[in-house]
């Protein structure tokens, strides 16, 4: 009996820990981010705005064409996710991705972190599907 209560006991152990590795290593979607996203509306757009602190007026909109945005909205979409506990505030971007409602969030370009402004929830974006190169280009692209 006593043998049984050990193993059942150590059994017990790995089975908890493996839950817990395999909660910590969780994944994230777009959809999973951003609650009741459809991405599959007509007008999806993105609106960034680069951020200054060195100004007066810390947020600068960047004009960003119509194709970029779409690229930037199929990219975000692809991309994976995971929770992180880091809590930056060397943000580069405030981007809005508006679809079938707004999802506003802070960008930190430089560690890969999204911060959605609706649940303050922090991601770091581990397989962005080139959409940080599509940001640089976007910043380039509406600095000309």
């Amino acid at each position: 009996m006593k043998k049984i209560i050990i193993a059942l006991s150590l059994l017990l152990a790995v089975i908890v820990s493996g839950m817990l590795i395999l909660c910590k290593e969780q994944s994230y979607s777009a959809t999973d981010l951003l609650k009741n996203a459809n991405f599959q509306v007509e007008n999806a757009t993105i609106t960034l705005h680069r951020i200054d602190t060195d100004k007066e007026d810390i947020f600068s909109e960047m004009k960003i064409t119509k194709e970029t945005q779409q690229e930037l909205i199929q990219s975000f979409q692809q991309a994976t996710f995971k929770k992180t506990a880091i809590k930056t505030i060397d943000y580069d971007y405030r981007m809005t991705i508006s679809l079938n409602t707004s999802y506003p969030m802070f960008i930190d370009s430089k560690n890969k972190i999204l911060v959605l402004l609706n649940t303050n929830e922090s991601f770091e974006l581990i397989k962005d599907h080139a959409f940080f190169s599509l940001l640089e280009k976007a910043t380039e692209d509406s600095q000309n």
